[in-house]
């Protein structure tokens, strides 16, 4: 079966650190909800604006606040291949289940560097699960399906496909690695065609459309996933957040707050 992961939202307090109590009850809030596992320090945590040490508080409070009882794949990413190993491996000394990592950025790299990269950070874990993170309208790299399939030779697990491309997703699909799609619109499709799983940001508070996906719904429960996700774009994620636990704090890390 498909797994429910949550793309998790960092929330700040007003002195601008990480609101542990806030994370807490959120957390709570999605394991109670049925989600498989959570995603925290990606691109809806915030992750790229969050300093080493913060990634690891964030990462270390949602370990806690989870107690095994779901998965945590903890995204790690970073500009350069050393720095993205250092807060990998700090990742795993915490204990999560496995790390993501985007696609190198900034500067446009080839297959080769790309592949150069996250073969470093798989052979460094020592067998603990590695995702790519594609999301190329971010990054201004793509993970091209060759790539992608290469890695998955040298031990990658999978890709996390943010790329908003049908085309693209099914090619993944044939690369040999498990296929974690991370949009929204495609999640019925994705489950359908065998992807191993979603990150969702809207699981942040709709976990229960996510969990119906994976349990067997169908395109209406795709259509009312479509209708909340046009009703809450990124910046009022934590907005509704604070409609469910009337403690969470909505403020973003700046530049974006």
């Amino acid at each position: 079966m498909a797994e429910v992961v949550v793309a998790l939202l960092t929330p700040f307090g007003p002195d601008g650190r990480l609101d542990r109590g806030a994370l807490r009850e959120h957390v709570e809030l999605l394991v109670d909800g049925g989600v498989d596992g959570l995603m925290p320090c990606g691109t809806t945590g915030e992750g790229l604006l969050l300093d080493d040490d913060e990634l690891q508080l964030v990462i270390a409070e949602t370990l806690a606040a989870v107690a095994g009882r779901v998965r945590v794949l903890a995204h790690v990413g970073r500009a350069s291949t050393a720095a993205t190993v250092r807060a990998a491996q700090a990742a795993v000394g915490a204990g999560v289940d496995g790390v993501s990592a985007v696609v190198p950025f900034y500067y446009s790299y080839d297959d080769a560097q790309i592949v150069r990269h996250f073969r470093t950070v798989v052979e460094a874990l020592d067998g603990t699960a590695v995702y790519a993170y594609a999301i190329p309208a971010r990054t201004g790299n793509e993970l091209t399906p060759a790539a992608a399939r290469e890695l998955g030779e040298h031990g990658l697990r999978g890709v996390k496909d943010s790329t908003k491309s049908r085309e693209r997703m099914h090619e993944y699909l044939g690369c040999g690695v498990d296929v974690l799609t991370g949009t929204d619109a495609f999640v019925h499709e994705a489950f359908a065609a065998g992807a191993a799983g979603c990150v969702s940001a809207i699981a942040n508070v709709r976990p229960d459309l996510l969990c119906a996906l994976r349990d067997g719904g169908g395109e209406d429960v795709q259509a009312e996933l479509l209708e909340v996700r046009a009703r809450t774009p990124f910046p009022r994620l934590k907005e509704a957040v604070a409609e469910r636990l009337a403690s969470y704090p909505v403020a973003y890390r700046a530049p974006l707050g």
